[in-house]
C-alpha cells in the first residue's frame, strides 16, 4: 500500500517537470498525465468488489500502459524553463490536486480490500515506482 501511494506522491513530483492539445510538449504531457490520473479514480471508484475489480482490470491494465508511455515521455523532454514551470503550476495545480487525491484515495481504499487485492493486485503493482533517479 505504501508504494502505491508513493506511484502517487510520483506523479505529483512529475508536476513540475510534465504537459491540451497544444503544441508545447510539457504542457501536453501534464495534460496526458492529468487524464491518466483521472481515469485511474474514476476506474477505481466504481471497484465495489471482486466482480467489479475483475470487470475493471483490463481498463486498469490500459490506464497502467498509458501512465508508463506519458511517465517515459516526461523523462525526455525534460525539464520546463523556471518561468513556463510556474505557468503550468498555476494553470494546473487544482486539478492536479483533485486528481491525486481521489486517485490516492481509491488506490487506498481498493488495496485494503484482500478480496480486490487478489483480483486487481497485479496491474496496481505494476503501476508501482521504479528506484528513484
Amino acid at each position: 500500500m505504501v508504494k502505491r501511494i508513493a506511484t502517487a506522491a510520483l506523479l505529483l513530483a512529475l508536476f513540475p517537470i510534465a504537459g491540451c492539445g497544444s503544441k508545447d510538449p510539457h504542457e501536453q504531457a501534464i495534460v496526458d498525465m492529468l487524464e491518466v490520473m483521472e481515469d485511474m479514480g474514476d476506474t477505481l471508484a466504481d471497484v465495489k468488489d471482486k466482480p467489479t475489480a475483475e470487470a475493471a482490470k483490463p481498463k486498469l491494465e490500459k490506464v497502467a500502459k498509458r501512465m508508463e508511455a506519458v511517465k517515459k515521455r516526461m523523462d525526455e523532454i525534460g525539464e520546463p524553463e523556471k518561468a513556463k514551470e510556474e505557468a503550468l503550476k498555476k494553470k494546473y495545480e487544482e486539478r492536479m490536486k483533485k486528481a491525486a487525491g481521489k486517485m490516492m484515495k481509491e488506490m487506498m481504499r481498493v488495496t485494503m480490500n484482500p478480496e480486490i487485492g487478489k483480483a486487481i493486485g497485479d496491474v496496481m503493482k505494476s503501476m508501482e515506482p521504479g528506484p528513484m533517479k
